[in-house]
């Protein structure tokens, strides 16, 4: 029996859910905490010479807002995509476009790549948060496809997504993956696992010792410490903010990834 988080997510082709500015704020979530420290990570990635794509911008473009602030530019160009309506903010921006209303695993072939044709042809960033849960597996197939044939040689898609179980969806996720099941995925469309951050997590599996494969074993974490360190912060944050700031230690058992994929040079 589906509870009610989880109606009728299985006959949908896209979920078109998309954050809106003035819901944050109204709760500290650990989901939408991490949200944000996601964009901040997406932009320590991107310098200012390189060309970004970026699929499921919604409506409100967060990574937009903080590579343009301003007069700051610390991108070459930006390209956003999404199936909702794109109006207002970035529209007639020199270094932008804005594609709304647009099915990128459908048309992704109709974006133009940036720079000059050749061996480096294409964008340097890809960026998709939060999207690939709101399709079916056949539609996600198809957007990692195409931002692997969009990335020039050499560049890197950075994707977050739940990974929990697989099975207690969100009422407006279609499919959320398991990490083997995603891995499987992203590596047979082309790309390399470089490696894998929690972005929220469980507070009760903080300090436990569960390792990562992409952790240096010269470098690993000392867990009893880290427990320390969360009973120490407690005094002052509560167990949402929590969860968003150790997660990166405990990808194994996150419940979202925020994955760092690259295409071969």
């Amino acid at each position: 029996m589906k509870t009610p988080r989880e109606k009728c997510r299985d006959d949908r082709e896209f979920d078109q859910t998309s954050l809106h500015a003035n819901m944050e704020g109204a709760k500290l979530h650990r989901d939408y905490t991490a949200h944000w420290h996601r964009w901040s990570f997406a932009r320590r990635w991107i310098k200012k010479t390189d060309h970004v794509l970026e699929v499921g911008c919604g409506p409100e473009r967060p990574l937009w807002r903080m590579l343009f602030h301003g007069s700051f530019q610390l991108a070459a160009s930006y390209t956003g995509v999404d199936l909702n309506k794109l109006t207002g903010l970035g529209s007639g921006h020199k270094q932008s476009t804005l594609l709304g209303e647009f099915d990128f695993t459908k048309n992704w072939r109709q974006i133009p790549r940036p720079g000059e044709p050749g061996a480096s042809h294409g964008f340097d960033v890809a960026v998709h948060m939060e999207v690939i849960e709101h399709m079916k597996v056949e539609h996600g197939k198809k957007l990692l496809k195409g931002c692997f044939e969009l990335l020039r040689p050499g560049g890197v898609m950075l994707m977050s997504t739940p990974v929990y179980d697989g099975k207690h969806h969100a009422a407006n996720h279609i499919h959320e993956y398991t990490v083997p099941e995603l891995q499987k995925m992203v590596e047979k469309a082309g790309f390399i696992v470089e490696r894998r951050f929690g972005t929220f997590m469980n507070v009760r599996d903080i300090g436990k010792g569960i390792q990562n494969q992409f952790v240096d074993p010269e470098n690993l974490v000392d867990h009893r410490q880290v427990h320390r360190m969360k009973q120490a912060l407690a005094d002052y944050y509560d167990n949402d903010a929590l969860s968003a700031i150790f997660a990166p230690l405990y990808p194994d058992v996150a419940r979202n990834n925020l994955w760092i994929c690259r295409r071969p040079a």
